[in-house]
């Protein structure tokens, strides 16, 4: 029974990804007023270990996250470095942070590693902002939430679906101590592949291939208190009103699959 509710549930999911991408103008930007972001594609192996040792890496675009919200200490403002390779089959991704106080705490997968030091990559596999997009984020315990998240589901209210669950690879390695503010910690870096194939069919919509272009933001959530309670969150691109949520597709920008 449990599974029929969930395949139920992503049914109508990823139905409402389809209808999204015709109906949802409000969510849209015109693609000439959103930044640009490159991934160039690579036809060697990347191992995701977290270390980025990969020549690949130094030959994709790097950008930093430079938009950064609910600081009030000088150290919340830390060191966020964004990188993105592809080929015909996967996305890699590369978080490389500094990071004076490494915090983690949530272990139990679609829990609430967004609490934490984590990293979250919210994508759209086509050239338009809609109302669903896919989210992943993962905390230093390389802990994952992975769902399906949908705006405005009914009466200006979003929702998330759980029981999207995909397969892909990620690794975190760090340099100083965890859940200890008694010392000052270096940073963090970290790697992951996440197959095509885990963005269902929504991706053969508008394949990826050279000139393809879809829709991301990448973000950075930052605790340097062992209390739960306070976040920095640092964005690639720039958030209209961060005290409402991350999650605004109007705001995402374009990644360009190039060779």
């Amino acid at each position: 029974m449990k599974k029929t509710i969930a395949q139920a549930i992503l049914f109508t999911s990823f139905f409402f990804i389809s209808i999204s991408f015709c109906v949802a103008q409000a969510y849209e930007l015109s693609l000439d007023n959103r930044p640009i972001f490159s991934a160039k594609k690579t036809t060697n192996k990347i191992t995701v270990d977290g270390l980025a040792d990969e020549k690949d890496w130094q030959k994709t675009e790097a950008r930093t996250l430079n938009y950064f919200y609910l600081t009030q200490q000088p150290y919340d403002k830390q060191k966020t470095t964004f990188r993105m390779l592809w080929d015909d089959e996967t996305l890699y991704l590369l978080f490389e942070c500094e990071d004076k106080y490494l915090t983690s705490s949530e272990k139990e997968r679609d829990g609430e590693p967004y609490l934490d030091d984590c990293a979250e990559f919210f994508v759209i596999p086509a050239p338009k902002s809609t109302i669903a997009h896919f989210c992943f984020e993962i905390n230093l315990y390389e802990t994952k939430n992975d769902v399906l998240y949908i705006n405005n589901f009914y009466e200006n209210q979003d929702t998330a679906i759980k029981a999207y669950n995909p397969n892909y690879q990620v690794k975190v390695t760090y340099e100083g101590t965890m859940n200890n503010n008694d010392d000052v910690d270096n940073g963090w870096i970290m790697e992951l592949a996440i197959p095509i194939k885990a963005l269902s069919r929504t991706s053969e919509l508008y394949p990826i291939k050279t000139g393809t272009r879809w829709a991301f933001t990448a973000l950075r959530q930052e605790r340097n208190e062992l209390e739960i309670g306070r976040r920095v969150i640092s964005t690639i691109f720039p958030i209209e009103d961060i005290s409402k949520k991350v999650h605004q597709p109007n705001t995402f920008g374009i990644v360009e699959f190039i060779d």
